[in-house]
């Protein structure tokens, strides 16, 4: 049980570009070929063991890292947005064979800087992270955005980097270690904070008719 702190971390981006595969890969090791898209909200806590410096000496903690993972569907956008309140961290995600995708990052940037709770004291981060890396490998033709355009981006919006990964073939300790480097992250900026797992209903199948109707209608 974490007792240091604890972070509310939102995973962000279009539909289809892979969000709910990371999701379900860092929280269960699973991968789905052909996933449902997410309807409102997914949650999952996930709780780690960061070392970092205190007075000289290497201390370790305990944190929470409380994850939601967001529709992308234009349809959806007001539920989300409510999402972004006290969020702690941003995980921003597009799609390497999906210009669109990338282009769209300024405007989920701009939800976040307009939602965010605590945005006026620079009290959270985002890191960006590049998906469908599988596939570019298998063949060079298909990438529709550079690394080079993505650090160009990072770098003119004051966010971190983290790579091109596949949560097909990427596997979960890697996602483990990159999610604890950013909890790690979090600490260091932010220090002591006490999050709990937000009251909400969570919406993760398709044919759920009610929620669907419930998110619709939420302001």
């Amino acid at each position: 049980m974490y007792n240091d702190a604890g972070y509310k971390v939102i995973l962000v981006g279009d539909s289809t570009i892979g969000k709910t595969s990371f999701f379900r890969k860092l929280s269960y090791d699973e991968f789905h070929e052909n996933n449902i898209q997410t309807i409102g909200v997914d949650v999952k806590t996930l709780e780690y063991e960061i070392n970092i410096e205190e007075n000289g000496q290497e201390v370790t903690k305990d944190i929470r890292l409380i994850l939601y993972d967001t529709a992308g569907q234009e349809r959806f956008r007001s539920c989300t947005k409510s999402y972004f309140k006290r969020a702690s961290g941003v995980i921003l995600l597009y799609s390497i064979i999906d210009r669109n995708s990338f282009n769209n990052l300024n405007k989920w940037l701009n939800d976040v800087k307009e939602k965010i709770e605590n945005h006026e004291n620079n009290k959270y981060l985002i890191f960006l992270m590049g998906t469908k890396y599988d596939i570019v490998r298998e063949d060079e033709t298909k990438r529709e955005v550079t690394v080079y355009e993505a650090l160009d981006f990072c770098d003119k919006n004051n966010i971190l980097w983290y790579g091109e990964y596949s949560s097909k073939e990427t596997p979960q300790e890697i996602f483990q270690k990159l999610f604890a480097e950013f909890g790690r992250k979090l600490y260091e900026k932010i220090g002591f904070n006490r999050i709990e797992r937000d009251n909400i209903s969570i919406l993760s199948s398709k044919k759920n008719k009610k929620r669907k109707k419930r998110c619709n209608n939420c302001k």
